[in-house]
Parts: structure tokens; C-alpha cells; sequence
């Protein structure tokens, strides 16, 4: 037998070994419990099997479910399940970044690439956050970071091993699908009205909300924020692939679907998704199509057309009048305390972590960027819009100079990191889930475009700007 192929074979038994030891190792776990009387796990391990295997031949797959079905993580509220369920989004999180580690080679990146310039950010912005927490210690610490950092490993996993193009498209086609689901079922609850959703066992003031006496829609998430937010990155994400490649099923679906997603942000009464989507639009439309502009004045009046009641309350200056004076009351502590007062003392961390604690008084900022102060100081504020920064200018620069088969997609995911840092205004974005998660899985996906696509030979001529189909 020639030495090469003696070689090939010695080298792609270790990926082999490695992921039957994965399969047989997660699978003994479980089958373990269904032994020690928990039957419903024998049903779960006939699934884990096939499922553990093909994640670990293939990590993205296993971040692909993840995006498909974290939206529908709000269901859990309602339907029957063991307590230990409701963990599952990091349980497979956390599998599929050790999959990463026994995936084929051919599934993982290329070895020396140039870490994304927001990597060095983020580090930055971790061990001053680990620091915080030990400082901090407790419980309030723990679920700080957790809060703030956990889903930094859905970058670390794409980054390992990336989306390719084929992968990056099933990505757009589980936005597509997902988000015009989701809406549908959104704007059906308003048909259904408070009381059937309550008796469904939908809680008041939890998953149910008013906007005066106007119910926001909240699909199958468990609020209404994490609905407008996630139909927001999907029209961002998903209208410009759309657009430029309207002879393809797909896309023309889609852009038909485009006014139920718009009405489904719309009964959310989410301002901060309303901002963030105006804002992407708008770089949208001068970026790239320019027919997206109409849609401004027609979102206005959309707005406008909403019950009174809905009308009144979302327009209404009173909500931003409590938070600029919430804001300048808290902008003593960050000159009293320029390190912060430690991480997870505000915000859906501390709701967290008073669960354990049984703190009462608990400040929501609706400010990403004011909770970054007060928590981590002027250092973790300066961090954070730095990570964002570099975020947008690398995906922006990709939409110029990248392949043309992938300027749509990173001229989306610009301007989903720039709705992303616009909402981060008036809402404490980064902890609403499943923003954190799938802001991300695009943020790694955006960077190793840029590290792995070798740049179009173009010139700044007039192949320079970019041509859409709507331009």
C-alpha cells in the first residue's frame, strides 16, 4: 500500500475514534438515568444517538437547530416538561463548541487565520468582567457573566467551524421560515385576545403586556421584546439576499411575506425594534436599495393607523421621560464608582440573580450602554461600543470588497449590528434572548467571511458600488 494512502487512512481514523467516543460517552450518561427509573430519557436517548453524531460531524448543523428553535424556547411557558429542560439552549450550546473540538478537518477553519479585530474587544471585556464577578462574588457575580458572556461561545463555534456559502443559505432560509412563522402566529394572538392566551397559561404581566389597553404581541416567545427584536434581524438579515436574487422561489416567497413580518413588529409595541429596524432600513436603502426608502413614510403611517389606545401609549413621552430621568439619576454612581458597581447589579441579570438572593429594589436602565457603565465602568462601556464598532466596520467592508455572491449578506449583517447598537438605546438589548445568541452566530459568521473569502478584484470604479436590483 502506498505511503500516502497509508497516511490519509491513519489520519482520518482519529476523527472516527473520537467521535464514537463522543456519541458513546453522552449516550452512556442517559442511558444511565432511563436505568435509574427516568423513563422519558430512554425516548431521548434513541434521539441523542443519531443527533450527537451528526453534530459532531458537522458543529454547524448543531447551531443551525439552535437558531430554528430557540424562538419557539417561549412554548415552555405553556407545555408540560421536566424542569431540567428549560437549559437546553446551553446544553447544546456548550456540545456543540466541544463538537468543535472532535469535528473532521474538513469541517473546522483553516489553521492561522487572523482573529477578527472585536476578538481582542470581547477578551478585554471578559477578564474585566471575571474580575468584577470575583469582586462582586455570589451568586450576583455567577449570573453576571453567565448573562452577559455565555452566548460569546456561539462566535467561538462559528469561528472554529465556519458557515460555508451552502450553510450560511440554510441559515437564511431558518430566518425566513422561522421569522414568517412566528409572525403568523403573532398576529393570530391578537384575534385570540388576552383572556383564550391566559387560559392557555400565558401569565399577566409576565409573557401577557398592554400597551394602554392594547395587547403586544408575543408569539411564541415569553415576551413581546424578543419577538419584535428577532423579527427585526430577520427583515434586516434576510430582505437584501432577498432582493438581489428575486428569479429564485425562495426570496420571491419571502418578499411577499415581508408586509406580515412588518405588521407582526408593528403589534409588538417594541420601540426599540421599531428604531433599530428604521435605522437598518435607512443604511439599507443608501447603501444599497434605494426603493427601501419608501418604506419610512409608509411605516409612519402604519404606525399611525394602530388602535388609538396602542397609537397613544407608544407615541406617548411619558415612558421616555422615566428613563432619561432614571439615566441621569444613575449617572452620579458612575462618577462616584468609574469601575462600576459590579456586574449583574441591574438589568435581567439582577432579576436573575434575585431569585437566589431575594434583592427587591432592582434597577432596570432599558440602556445597554448604561448598564455597561454602571456595572463595569468607563473601561467595560468603552469595551463594549468597541466591540461594536469593529463589529460593523468589518461586516461593512466585507459588503465592498467581499465576493459578490456574499455582499448581500454581510450589507444585512451591517446593518443588523447598526439596528443592534441603535435598539442597545432604549432597551438592555444584549440580555433580551434570542438576541444575544444569534447576534453571535452572525458576528463569528461575519468574520470568517472576511478571513476565508478572498476579496473581488474590484476597483472604486463604478463595480465599486455596490448594484442592487432595487437600486
Amino acid at each position: 500500500m502506498p505511503a500516502q494512502v497509508r497516511e490519509r487512512r491513519s489520519l482520518g481514523a482519529k476523527p472516527l475514534v473520537r467521535e464514537v467516543a463522543l456519541v458513546v460517552g453522552a449516550n452512556a450518561v442517559l442511558l444511565l438515568a432511563a436505568l435509574a427509573g427516568a423513563g422519558p430519557v430512554l425516548g431521548g436517548v434513541c434521539l441523542a444517538i443519531p443527533l450527537t453524531f451528526a453534530v459532531s460531524q458537522r458543529p454547524q448543523r448543531g447551531l443551525l437547530a439552535l437558531i430554528a428553535l430557540t424562538p419557539f424556547d417561549g412554548l415552555l411557558e405553556v407545555v408540560p416538561h421536566p424542569p431540567a429542560l428549560v437549559a437546553w439552549k446551553e446544553v447544546l450550546l456548550v456540545a456543540v463548541v466541544a463538537a468543535t473540538f472532535v469535528a473532521p478537518a474538513e469541517a473546522r477553519g483553516a489553521p492561522g487565520r487572523r482573529l477578527p479585530p472585536w476578538a481582542a474587544g470581547i477578551a478585554a471585556l471578559f477578564g474585566l468582567g471575571v474580575v468584577s464577578a470575583v469582586l462582586v462574588g455570589g451568586i450576583q457575580g455567577l449570573v453576571g457573566v453567565k448573562i452577559v458572556f455565555f452566548y460569546v461561545l456561539a462566535a467561538v463555534a462559528v469561528w472554529r467551524c465556519p458557515f460555508d456559502r451552502g450553510d450560511r443559505d440554510q441559515l437564511i432560509t431558518v430566518l425566513m421560515v422561522v421569522g414568517f412563522v412566528t409572525s403568523v402566529i403573532g398576529i393570530v394572538q391578537q384575534f385570540m385576545g388576552p383572556e383564550r392566551l391566559n387560559a392557555l397559561g400565558y401569565q399577566y404581566n409576565s409573557t401577557i403586556r398592554f400597551s394602554g389597553s392594547f395587547m403586544r404581541s408575543f408569539s411564541t416567545f415569553i415576551q413581546p421584546f424578543g419577538f419584535g427584536f428577532f423579527v427585526m434581524t430577520v427583515l434586516l438579515l434576510a430582505v437584501p439576499v432577498a432582493f438581489e436574487d428575486l428569479s429564485r422561489r425562495r426570496n420571491r416567497l419571502f418578499a411577499l411575506a415581508t408586509p406580515v413580518l412588518g405588521l407582526a413588529v408593528l403589534s409588538t409595541i417594541v420601540r426599540g425594534a421599531w428604531l433599530g429596524l428604521a435605522v437598518g432600513v435607512v443604511y439599507l436603502g443608501v447603501r444599497r436599495y434605494r426603493a427601501l426608502l419608501l418604506l419610512i413614510p409608509l411605516a409612519a403611517v402604519a404606525v399611525l393607523a394602530l388602535p388609538p389606545e396602542a397609537a397613544s401609549s407608544a407615541l406617548s413621552s411619558t415612558s421616555s421621560v422615566e428613563r432619561t430621568t432614571g439615566w441621569r439619576t444613575n449617572l452620579s454612581q458612575i462618577s462616584q464608582n468609574p469601575f462600576g458597581v459590579g456586574i449583574g447589579a441591574t438589568g435581567g441579570a439582577a432579576v436573575k440573580a434575585a431569585e437566589f438572593t431575594g434583592q427587591e429594589e432592582i434597577y432596570q436602565p432599558d440602556n445597554y450602554y448604561m448598564k455597561m457603565a454602571l456595572e463595569l465602568g468607563v473601561l467595560g462601556l468603552w469595551l463594549f461600543v468597541l466591540v461594536l464598532v469593529s463589529t460593523f466596520t468589518l461586516a461593512h467592508r466585507q459588503a465592498s470588497i467581499g465576493p459578490p455572491e456574499d455582499r448581500a449578506f454581510a450589507t444585512g449583517l451591517s446593518a443588523v449590528v447598526l439596528a443592534s447598537a441603535v435598539a442597545s438605546v432604549v432597551a438592555t438589548y444584549f440580555e433580551i434572548f434570542p438576541m444575544d445568541l444569534l447576534f453571535w452566530v452572525l458576528a463569528g459568521t461575519g468574520a470568517t467571511m472576511a478571513s476565508e473569502s478572498p476579496p473581488a478584484e474590484t476597483g472604486r470604479s463604478e463595480d465599486a458600488r455596490p448594484q442592487g436590483l432595487l437600486w
